[in-house]
């Protein structure tokens, strides 16, 4: 699975944000970062279907997804992505079971099969004891290993995470890195921004972006 930008442009007000960058993302754990309002937060945002861009295009295995109709647009989001958010963006009313949940609900996925995902996700995320409990009483930690469970639930093939450790202390955000990279280790693709450059560091490419335009795309 493969997501291809070409040519990708998003102008606000007549200012490109982002500026004809070109990337291909197919595997592994990737890093997007950049000083603040270097395109980072908008780039994912294309990357993941939340943001039409003003030229350009985005192919998802080839296929060019703007032009599809918004229908199977949200069939491309609640199958293939799952996101992260630095704010957890959980609904602080559910429970933690109930929250990760939400996209099985949305796919349609029958009952028994809903329970079982997310029992292996809240097991995965170490979470198995909070099923009951509220959102709005975890940790902010626990919550955003709540919503990584919740992006994974319907074994996305991309995971997308804007500045997910951004709320967190070092030992918590240790915790996150740690969980992408297994993610990513089995065969999920893991996107992630972040201005944290040793985080960036513990994935396995680098793209560095500056004023809208990718500035160096490294390997590690």
């Amino acid at each position: 699975m493969s997501i291809e930008l070409t040519e990708i442009t998003k102008e606000y007000n007549g200012k490109a944000v982002v500026n004809h960058i070109n990337l291909t993302i197919d595997g592994g754990f990737v890093c997007i970062t950049g000083r603040s309002g270097s395109g980072k937060s908008t780039l994912l945002k294309m990357i993941g279907l939340m943001l039409r861009p003003t030229s350009g295009k985005v192919l998802i295995n080839g296929a060019d997804v703007w032009k599809c109709k918004e229908a199977e647009l949200n069939k491309y989001r609640n199958a293939l992505l799952g996101f992260v958010f630095q704010d957890y963006s959980l609904e602080p009313s559910y429970t933690v079971f109930e929250n990760v949940e939400l996209p099985l609900l949305i796919a349609g996925t029958p009952k028994d099969e809903r329970k079982e995902r997310v029992r292996k996700c809240l097991e995965f995320v170490g979470l198995s004891e909070f099923a009951k409990q509220r959102a709005t009483t975890l940790s902010g930690g626990e919550q955003q290993r709540t919503a990584i469970a919740r992006a994974i639930v319907n074994e996305p093939s991309f995971v997308l995470a804007d500045e997910p450790c951004g709320n967190l202390d070092k030992e918590n955000g240790d915790k996150i890195m740690a969980l992408f990279r297994t993610l990513a280790d089995k065969g999920v693709t893991v996107v992630m921004v972040t201005h944290n450059e040793e985080d960036a560091k513990k994935t396995d490419r680098i793209i560095r972006l500056l004023d809208g335009k990718v500035v160096k795309d490294e390997k590690l």
